[in-house]
């Protein structure tokens, strides 16, 4: 379907030499949901109905800019860079818009150098991709997250891991990783049954939640078993975080009480891999178990 507007686009700004070919055009292009901005050197000098529908602007307010000036600034000098120049060839990307609301949309543009009005201009066409981008952010979240406790699940933990791995290798900087594993919590299945089992490990996963600043990552390893990644963090400041943790679930007051060990490792001196990093941190847990 979007190839077939596109077609249609694409006919409609052949350059025409009747009135009744520029009648069709404006027709045709008021009518469809694709976006069309053209512009005469570097202000817009048509746009339809769909353009403004998608940024919130009112058609008078779009003729006096520039498509360039609706782009997202986080994405506005690659876009510039790649596709922006009038005598550059014609292109397609994705790029993130600010309306007039501020709100932010995604478009897939195509742009190219058209003749219209009897001049050479150029032709942003654009699709919202906005629901679309939604759903897959969605999903994408949902793959990296752990049902029950609604932190990190372990590819979120690995992928965090490999992302400090590599910003160590840049800075020099170490990080820590603390283990915790809830203690008892099959004697808390058997006793209390395994609804409340699961409200422990949700009841853990709170306080790390609570306790983990903005640049810490806090995962369900798998199990019993959490993780909580401290960027630029050394033992004895994982050892306060581990320790503070453990006493916040203590201190709950409610029932059954829970506790939980702890283990620490710190990259690269306990480990270079993440994998030796992680046997270093669950053989230092499971130092603490009780017997």
């Amino acid at each position: 379907m979007l190839t077939k507007i596109k077609e249609q686009v694409a006919d409609a700004l052949v350059p025409r030499e009747s009135l009744s070919g520029e009648a069709n055009f404006h027709t045709l292009a008021e009518a469809i949901a694709c976006a069309v901005f053209i512009s005469h050197g570097n202000q817009l000098h048509y746009v339809n109905h769909a353009a403004e529908t998608i940024t919130g602007y009112a058609r008078e307010d779009l003729l006096a800019m520039n498509f360039w000036d609706l782009v997202h600034p986080d994405c506005r000098e690659l876009a510039l860079r790649r596709w922006g120049a009038r005598e550059g060839p014609a292109g397609q990307c994705e790029v993130k818009i600010l309306t007039k609301r501020g709100e932010e949309r995604w478009l897939e543009i195509t742009t190219a150098m058209i003749e219209f009005d009897g001049r050479l201009a150029g032709l942003v066409s654009a699709f919202d991709l906005t629901e679309r981008k939604q759903a897959e952010e969605k999903m994408e979240l949902l793959a990296a997250v752990d049902p029950l406790t609604g932190l990190g699940n372990y590819r979120r933990l690995v992928e965090a891991l490999d992302a400090e791995v590599k910003r160590t290798g840049r800075t020099g900087r170490p990080f820590a990783v603390v283990l915790f594993d809830l203690d008892q919590l099959k004697s808390i299945n058997d006793r209390y049954g395994h609804l409340t089992g699961s409200r422990a490990l949700c009841r853990l996963a709170d306080v790390l939640r609570i306790h983990s600043r903005a640049i810490d990552t806090a995962a369900r390893y798998g199990g019993d078993e959490f993780a909580v990644i401290l960027p630029e963090t050394m033992g004895e400041g994982a050892r306060l975080v581990a320790s503070r943790v453990r006493s916040q679930l203590a201190a709950g007051g409610l029932q059954p009480a829970l506790s939980a060990s702890s283990g620490v490792a710190v990259y690269p001196q306990d480990g270079k891999t993440i994998e030796a990093l992680l046997e270093v941190a669950d053989r230092d847990l499971y130092g603490m178990k009780p017997a």
